[in-house]
């Protein structure tokens, strides 16, 4: 009987340090994440607002899509390093630098993917000969990493979304108002037909384009995003999602739409399925970004970005 308590002890205790050393290895790979996109968010931002043209065209990829609230979208490498040089390039033109606020990025894997890194920065530009504060904004880069690329690093920008744009001394809410109110009710239609397990009703709140970043099963499209879901649904374990009191922000996106971010609770019966019902309910909450395009009046998802799971 003493032998086989003790082999019990000895197999849990073997378990626990797997589990510590299981833990420890991801916290290492997270902080290495962290650290490579620390080191290109500022090579991207020293180089960027500069003339070199080639050198900046190194930081994105061919399709980068950037969703600038005051800007809209521009699509296409060629076209965002043409603006660029067009902008801050030449005689006469604005001089501008950007400052990341410490302690303001953080950053997520995606699976199969790259990373999502978001912040806050501060804007500076040159008046006179002298640097002034122009204004703070928000941002969210989704990384791609690509093996075997010409420069070495592996990382390009491929999404951005840039918003909340305005003045050090602005007192802005992101959490009242009319477009507030129009993408609290779309958001509160979609997952109406999520909890209802409704996929037909569900499909049709997501464009054609969709993009849908997970950091544990990767990129999806529509097609991809449509069968996750309904493989989700056929589980018949319950699955319910709440949106987190007070957690929702919208921006709006020039020409576009609006972002949405928040977070959000899920909750199903774990084991739903075994004879005697005993499953338990299991529930956690999770950070969320959704980009809404508004075709003529009829909104639409068409990019997420769910993470920290």
């Amino acid at each position: 009987m003493k032998q086989k308590l003790f082999f019990i002890l000895l197999t849990i205790i073997f378990l626990l340090f797997r589990i510590c050393v299981k833990a420890q290895a991801n916290r290492l790979e997270d902080g290495k994440l962290y650290t490579e996109l620390a080191a290109m968010d500022s090579a991207v931002f020293a180089n960027v607002y500069s003339c070199n043209t080639a050198k900046n065209e190194t930081f994105f990829t061919d399709d980068i899509e950037f969703y600038h609230d005051k800007g809209g979208v521009t699509k296409t490498k060629r076209k965002l390093v043409d603006q660029l040089r067009e902008n801050f390039c030449g005689e006469g033109k604005t001089k501008l630098r950007r400052e990341l606020i410490k302690g303001s990025m953080q950053v997520y894997p995606i699976n199969n993917y790259g990373a999502v890194q978001m912040g806050d920065h501060r804007f500076y530009i040159t008046e006179k000969g002298k640097e002034v504060l122009s204004g703070v904004a928000k941002f969210i880069h989704v990384w791609k990493y690509e093996n075997g690329d010409p420069i070495g690093t592996g990382w390009r920008i491929s999404r951005v979304f840039s918003y909340d744009h305005n003045s050090p001394d602005a007192n802005a809410s992101a959490n009242s108002g009319e477009l507030y109110q129009t993408i609290s009710s779309k958001d509160s239609e979609l997952f109406r037909a999520f909890n209802a397990h409704d996929i037909e009703q569900l499909k049709t709140f997501f464009s054609e384009d969709l993009e849908f970043y997970d950091d544990k099963s990767g990129l999806t499209n529509y097609e991809q995003t449509n069968h996750n879901f309904k493989k989700m649904f056929d589980q018949n374990n319950g699955i319910k999602r709440d949106l987190i009191a007070n957690s929702m922000e919208v921006y709006p996106i020039k020409d576009y739409g609006a972002i949405e971010i928040g977070k959000h609770r899920f909750c199903h019966i774990e084991n739903a399925r075994l004879p005697d019902g005993q499953g338990k309910n299991d529930c956690g909450e999770f950070p969320f970004i959704i980009l809404w395009q508004n075709q003529g009046g009829s909104w639409k998802v068409s990019r997420v970005i769910s993470y920290n799971h």
